[in-house]
């Protein structure tokens, strides 16, 4: 079951990150850039869709829960079966650029090839950056590891306790990694922000509609999660050190009040009766079978592109990158992923005695 306004929200969320790191690298372009600084909400964006949908496909009426085996298969190919052919496609276009074979070093490989990978220049206790410097890389970190996590949150039996289980992981989260910065509370602190999509899902399953009052629970944790956050902000303005919309503390404070702000605006928006949606983002809906493919390539194949530079023309340079990034994008998610996926489900799906 596709939900036509979520999907015209993934679609739209990729397309602005896509075209605003294109307008935020291009200092010509002036106040226009102001339109495209919320970027980092946008990936809020698709975290809570990304929850949403998961417990969605995972949860069916009627129907046992899928064995973990199964559910590792899905996950580990949506996300490596594109990342894999990017990898290729990023090693390609910077040796083209610099005229030699680039390879990175084996560290930063392995790590991004275990989703090891973050913004390294705007959080403290990373552990590796993205591959080529493809900063929008740092959130498959995080995806990777929600999905990791989510089958251990469905050994609780109860959805609404499930909740309050992800919710004070979030919290626990957010006050340990305030206290000592470190990967594994910061993966538990955004873990809530994905769960609210998931418990959007399960109150869809189990009460038929979702209304604010049902998502109170996951928001007043994020919520509460984001005040650790907000104690360093001040902390460190009453020190008088510089702070930044782009770094920590106030990155991850400004992803958690985002998160839920916009989630709030999108039910404001319904009780409008989504007025204006059929002529603004509506026919997003089409990009958003390849908005995971063009959200990890674009920052190398259009924004940063150069290799195609010998052809003297910006506008035909862009052009070239625009086709060839979306002729990846088709390529990766509508004819490699599919198929990849059919052949590793048979390999999953065990073969019933004939007895």
């Amino acid at each position: 079951m596709k939900f036509h306004r979520l999907e015209a929200a993934r679609g739209f969320a990729a397309v602005y990150v896509c075209v605003g790191h294109w307008v935020l690298a291009n200092p010509s372009l002036g106040k226009v850039a102001h339109a495209f600084k919320l970027g980092q909400e946008a990936v809020m964006v698709f975290f809570v869709l990304s929850g949403f949908v998961i417990f969605w496909a995972t949860s069916k009426p009627n129907m046992p829960i899928e064995k973990f085996r199964t559910y590792f298969a899905k996950r580990f190919t949506r996300i490596y079966s594109v990342w894999a052919l990017a990898v290729v496609a990023m090693f390609t276009m910077a040796s083209i650029a610099a005229g030699r074979l680039v390879f990175e070093t084996p560290r930063r490989l392995l790590g991004n090839a275990f989703m090891l990978q973050d913004f390294v220049s705007a959080k403290p206790a990373t552990i590796c950056g993205p591959l080529y410097g493809n900063s929008p890389l740092w959130s498959l970190h995080y995806e990777w590891w929600f999905y990791m996590l989510f089958p251990l949150v469905f050994l609780v039996k109860d959805w609404r306790v499930r909740s309050h289980v992800v919710g004070s992981i979030c919290v626990l989260g957010g006050i340990t990694y305030a206290l000592q910065p470190n990967p594994l509370s910061r993966i538990f602190l955004y873990f809530g922000i994905w769960w609210i999509g998931a418990h959007a899902a399960a109150v869809m399953r189990n009460l038929g509609q979702v209304r604010v009052k049902e998502i109170v629970t996951p928001l007043c944790y994020v919520a509460l999660a984001s005040v650790p956050m907000i104690v360093l902000c001040v902390a460190a303005f009453r020190r008088g050190d510089s702070l930044f919309l782009g770094i920590h503390p106030v990155l991850e404070t400004r992803h958690l009040i985002g998160a839920i702000v916009l989630v709030l605006l999108a039910f404001a928006w319904r009780q409008s009766n989504w007025f204006g949606f059929g002529w603004t983002i509506s026919a997003f809906s089409a990009v958003a079978p390849i908005s995971f493919s063009l959200y990890v390539l674009h920052y190398n194949s259009i924004v940063h592109a150069t290799y195609l530079s010998f052809l003297g023309s910006p506008v035909l340079e862009l052009l070239a990158y625009v086709t060839i990034t979306v002729a990846f994008c088709v390529f990766a998610e509508i004819v490699v992923y599919p198929r990849v996926r059919r052949w590793l489900a048979g390999k999953t799906v065990p073969v019933k005695s004939s007895s």
